[in-house]
């Protein structure tokens, strides 16, 4: 009778310890299916945002004006919400060139951008210590005054000079996220050659650099400008009562032009710096990606620059 109950007990301890392997498997094998799908979904993600950005670079290849961009093309309004199997992709395209470029400021020369950009952040209520920080970190050499940078955790040495993408702002210290927030819709940073599109730049951006344009007469110039885009920069500054005689610009030894002064060589009236910003879902995943795209002279195709992709 003992040896059955010794036989009983062993038989139970027996069983309990093969049900504790088979759940601890179980347990591992879902473990595993749960990441296996996490994978599979964030692979489709990053196809999904693949697909809407060869799209874009599609919209900007096929531009039926190769002289013009403005708000009324195709890839300006391409702000599509496209359903898709369990899931969704959408997108918006940007003229970079249509926003104030913060690597103007890194030129100590360029007198037209400094007053433009103190002028735009008066007009958007952003203090005017944020673009002092903004303009010492972008001064060759940056900041005179490190101490701020070096109290950071990790510790940091700006070089000054132009920066590689709009992020980098987040780095400033005391540059609030609101600040930040107010000033990231009217802001770009590309190459500091680079000119002001005057048919895709709003109506504030426009305003920074014509100071002494009437506001009503800016307005009608925007309005007329949204039925018909510019076909020249001489359009342009014709209506802007910047236009100089023709007598003038071929008068040898004539006063040089002020620097401060908005000039026919720091507009353009077509791009090629765009900016495509990107959000899937998926079964409730979600992936966010910024691509910007450079578009060379036709028959070129858009090249990506770079790309950022994020996923929460």
């Amino acid at each position: 009778m003992k040896e059955r109950g010794f036989v009983l007990v062993n038989a139970l301890v027996i069983v309990a310890a093969l049900t504790a392997v088979a759940v601890f498997l179980l347990s591992r094998a879902e473990t595993g299916r749960v990441r296996l799908l996490a994978g599979i979904e964030a692979e489709q993600l990053a196809l999904n945002l693949d697909a809407y950005e060869a799209w874009a670079v599609t919209l900007l290849a096929r531009d039926g004006d190769p002289v013009r961009d403005h708000l009324g093309e195709d890839w300006a309004n391409a702000a599509a919400d496209l359903p898709l199997a369990r899931g969704r992709v959408a997108g918006q395209i940007t003229d970079m060139q249509g926003l104030f470029n913060l690597n103007w400021l890194a030129d100590p020369d360029n007198l037209l951008a400094r007053d433009a950009f103190d002028r735009l952040l008066a007009r958007i209520g952003v203090p005017s210590n944020a673009g002092t920080a903004i303009r010492d970190l972008l001064r060759p050499g940056g900041p005179e005054n490190r101490d701020a940078y070096l109290r950071l955790d990790p510790p940091l040495d700006p070089v000054g000079g132009s920066l590689l993408m709009r992020d980098q702002l987040r780095a400033i210290p005391g540059l609030s996220p609101q600040v930040l927030a107010r000033l990231t819709p009217y802001i770009t940073v590309i190459p500091g050659d680079s000119r002001l599109n005057v048919n895709t730049a709003s109506e504030v951006i426009l305003a920074a650099f014509l100071p002494d344009l009437p506001a009503a007469t800016l307005n009608r110039i925007v309005t007329e400008r949204d039925r018909e885009p510019f076909a020249s920069v001489e359009d342009f500054m014709t209506a802007a009562g910047l236009a100089r005689p023709e007598q003038e610009q071929d008068t040898e030894g004539g006063d040089d032009p002020d620097p401060a002064i908005l000039s026919g060589d720091r507009v353009a009236v077509g791009s090629e710096w765009f900016r495509a910003d990107l959000t899937a879902q998926l079964n409730g995943r979600s992936a966010e990606r910024s691509t910007v795209l450079r578009r060379g002279p036709p028959p070129t195709r858009p090249e990506i620059a770079w790309r950022v992709s994020r996923r929460p």
